[in-house]
């Protein structure tokens, strides 16, 4: 792994501007049924579905169900039968079918809206797979199967990103955990991956 250059806001939010383009995608009603949502250990995921969704309130689109509805899927489990869906897989995910939407990760729509602080000490490994639970002690006290209520799902988050903030630096095998780093101010290494996604946008 090599050291990237830093991510500056310049291109952050160039990258951002990019998904102004998803109106396009949506149909002219704007009603989106959300697919293949990550599990809550899928704390990049989780992140990943909180840029979708603060992009969505922006565009004044409405989460529901419905025949006319646009369904996005976001990656896990079986693609669904839907009469008009879009792929927007997590960055790196292979498609064994279909074609992902061409726009950067949704992750993206967080950039400036998260809170920044003074880079902490030290190296943070984000895991191989994609389960934050060895990272963050409450998602071992929390069952995979029990539905959470958003104040617990935010407080999820909240953890999260200070365990990234005290670090000054981040190692993320996938690109989503380099999107993370870089949305919160922090040095990520380049793996072969991450070094892919940015290259890409």
């Amino acid at each position: 792994m090599t050291a990237a250059p830093p991510v500056d806001a310049w291109q952050l939010q160039r990258i951002k501007r990019r998904l102004d383009a998803l109106p396009h995608w949506l149909g002219d009603d704007r009603q989106v049924c959300l697919a293949g949502e990550p599990p809550l250990e899928d704390i990049e995921g989780q992140f990943r579905l909180a840029g979708l969704r603060c992009l969505l309130a922006a565009l004044g689109a409405r989460i529901g169900q419905g025949a006319t509805a646009t369904t996005i899927w976001l990656g896990h489990g079986q693609v669904p039968l839907a009469p008009r869906l879009l792929l927007w897989p997590a960055p790196g995910q292979v498609l064994a079918s279909g074609i992902a939407l061409p726009l950067p990760d949704p992750m993206h729509a967080l950039w400036g809206l998260l809170e920044h602080h003074p880079p902490g000490t030290g190296t943070l490994h984000l895991p191989t797979l994609p389960d934050w639970r060895p990272l963050l002690p409450l998602l071992q006290r929390l069952p995979p199967w029990m539905p959470l209520p958003a104040r617990l799902r935010r407080a999820v988050l909240s953890r999260a990103q200070r365990l990234v903030r005290a670090h000054a630096e981040v190692v993320a095998p996938r690109p989503a955990g380099s999107i993370l780093a870089a949305i919160l101010g922090r040095d990520f290494l380049l793996t072969p991956a991450t070094q892919a996604y940015w290259q890409q946008w």
